[in-house]
């Protein structure tokens, strides 16, 4: 079945997973955090999947943009569920299918990013930031 839409798009449509699941969480919260860090992790799990459904609407350049703000977005709602664990206000089986579909929507965020032609997740890319010498931070450099 061709794309037509970004609801087509089977990451966009676990992105939406993601967002109704991040909701369920933030529903556990204690009601001192509903307007913290509940709204905090609602608004990043929505983010993942808007930028997914507006950046279809653009050109290829503007498209891997808004794939890799989803992916930022993304990682933020994974932070926070992380944090929520780390000062006791969830359990880790609270947040497991949350972070598992996380994981999931990441993972195709970087096929999706990959198959567009994101340069850096290209095969052979350097794995080194612009401007960094060769070897990286830190490496040996010849004297002389």
């Amino acid at each position: 079945m061709p794309i037509q839409s970004y609801r087509d798009l089977i990451v966009w449509q676990r992105a939406m997973d993601l967002l109704t699941e991040c909701y369920r969480v933030a529903r556990l919260l204690p009601p001192s955090e509903t307007y913290a860090l509940g709204a905090h992790l609602e608004r990043a799990a929505v983010a993942v999947a808007a930028h997914i459904a507006g950046g279809h609407a653009r050109e290829r350049a503007e498209f891997l943009e808004s794939l890799t703000v989803a992916t930022a977005s993304l990682r933020e709602a994974e932070t926070l569920l992380l944090a929520a664990t780390r000062v006791c206000l969830l359990s880790g089986d609270q947040i497991q299918t949350a972070m598992g579909l996380g994981d999931e929507v990441g993972r195709m965020l970087t096929a999706l990013r990959r198959s567009l032609g994101a340069p850096h997740l290209q095969p052979g890319a350097a794995a080194q930031a612009p401007g960094t010498p060769a070897g990286g931070p830190g490496a040996a450099r010849p004297i002389g």
